[in-house]
């Protein structure tokens, strides 16, 4: 009988050699990720989940178990329980997107993504629990390291069921930081890929021209084994084994051999003024990382980025705007549904003038450009994913550089940007990360040079 226990932080690799080797099968790995999602039931729960798919969960564990019996795997993800966020459509499954509004929404065909990880033979556990309709931050998953706190937003649940080993990985979405955010809060990898690389078609949206989908993960081979597969299933070409194709082997499943890889990496970071507001525990905890990676062989130099009033200035009109004109043209009779903040927010939205949300779209090209100038220089460019600590639950506002500022708007401050130049963007928890709470440093990469950014995450995630 295997003693296989999901949440002793195996990853998608070591799962993997278990049943290669014949100590546990995809059965035993479904039947540990549901236990433990019971076992984190009830109100001091990580409230991780929305939705459970037990009995689907468990049809597909035997077919994979079947498959790897006969040595016919489907992909590095066959077998392997993972999750999907509540706004990404999974037919015959609840799409509630965290909100009142959409009660009794069964899709009645899948996202392309959610086809994807089927077809790769994945066992989908469940869906994830998420602010609603992925405006905020803040919840309602807990913080698998001080349940007092918010595991982020607004893919919380994803990044506390990963972390917590209810599933290995996860889709989230990303409109200002809500793949990466979470993960830092996690103290897991997550992804947002290029913008448009992974198709968005099924998941509900927030902003359509900010929206991004990707993967959530313990380490970041497992993200981009996740990664590789999703991709594979949109584009149709072969993912490329246990790595999905990027050139991730068992040395990044250990956490041995990439920190080499840093060797000769240029890495940007921006002046100590673009740093200066965030919790100075959190800026050392940034430095010592880069410092450990100039020891690994990466050359750290300065670069320049856009400003962040520049970058907030055109983030939230065009947000808003977009927010708005979806909930208004598709349910503005159920305005009474909605929790406050995202009644709040559609109001906000609708005062947005035309001028105001072409003005903002003109600035994104700006910052794009000043981002492109950056990276022609270096390999990658590095930040914190957070300026603040995980806000305890329930607050909306907190202190950064002595002022209250709003809660939402301090966790977006460093990630927002990338979602408005459509770069690939990482956050990873650094093998010098402190023990016993979350960290992230965000790594911003060339478009569709994702290879390169998790390469160097990967280095990163090896320095200790």
């Amino acid at each position: 009988m295997s003693t296989f226990a999901a949440e002793d932080g195996r990853t998608i690799g070591e799962l993997r050699a278990l049943y290669d080797a014949g100590e546990a099968t995809p059965v035993d790995a479904v039947e540990a990720a549901l236990g433990r999602i019971e076992r984190d039931g009830g109100d001091a729960g990580l409230r991780a989940f929305a939705h459970l798919r037990a009995d689907q969960a468990r049809e597909e564990a035997e077919s994979a178990a079947r498959r790897l019996a006969a040595g016919t795997p489907l992909s590095p993800l066959d077998g392997v329980p993972v999750a999907v966020k509540s706004m990404v459509a999974m037919a015959g499954m609840p799409q509630d997107a965290g909100s009142r509004v959409l009660e009794g929404r069964y899709p009645d065909r899948d996202a392309t993504l959610v086809g994807a990880l089927k077809e790769a033979g994945a066992v989908i556990v469940g869906t994830t629990t998420m602010d609603e309709f992925a405006l905020t931050t803040l919840g309602p998953a807990r913080n698998p390291f001080d349940r007092t706190r918010t595991a982020g937003g607004s893919s919380g649940g994803s990044a506390a069921a990963v972390h917590a080993g209810m599933c290995f990985a996860a889709i989230g979405t990303d409109t200002g930081g809500s793949v990466r955010i979470p993960a830092a809060c996690c103290a897991v990898v997550g992804l947002k890929p290029t913008y448009g690389l992974l198709p968005t078609d099924g998941i509900i949206p927030l902003a359509w021209s900010l929206d991004h989908a990707g993967p959530i993960g313990r380490t970041v081979a497992d993200v981009a084994a996740m990664f590789g597969v999703l991709l594979s299933g949109v584009t149709g070409s072969d993912s490329g084994g246990g790595s999905g194709g990027f050139g991730f082997g068992a040395g990044a499943a250990n956490g041995s051999g990439p920190a080499a890889g840093l060797g000769g990496m240029r890495i940007g970071i921006p002046s100590d003024e673009y740093l200066g507001i965030a919790e100075p525990h959190l800026l050392a905890d940034f430095r010592t990382a880069l410092a450990a990676a100039a020891d690994a062989g990466a050359e750290v130099v300065r670069i320049e980025l856009p400003d962040q009033e520049q970058v907030k200035a055109v983030h939230w009109p065009v947000l808003s705007a977009e927010m708005a004109a979806y909930h208004l043209r598709r349910f503005g009779a159920s305005e009474n549904r909605y929790n406050a903040p995202m009644k709040d927010g559609i109001s906000a939205g609708a005062t947005v003038t035309t001028e105001e949300y072409l003005t903002a779209q003109r600035g994104r090209p700006v910052l794009r450009a000043k981002v492109d100038a950056a990276l022609s220089g270096v390999d990658v460019i590095a930040l914190p994913t957070m300026a603040v600590d995980p806000p305890e639950l329930g607050r909306t506002e907190v202190d950064l550089d002595g002022r209250p500022e709003d809660a939402v708007a301090a966790m977006v401050r460093l990630t927002s940007l990338a979602n408005h130049t459509g770069h690939p963007a990482v956050s990873v928890p650094p093998g010098t990360a402190p023990a016993g709470r979350p960290a992230g440093v965000q790594l911003i990469g060339r478009h569709y040079d994702e290879r390169r950014l998790l390469s160097v995450a990967a280095g990163l995630e090896a320095l200790g």
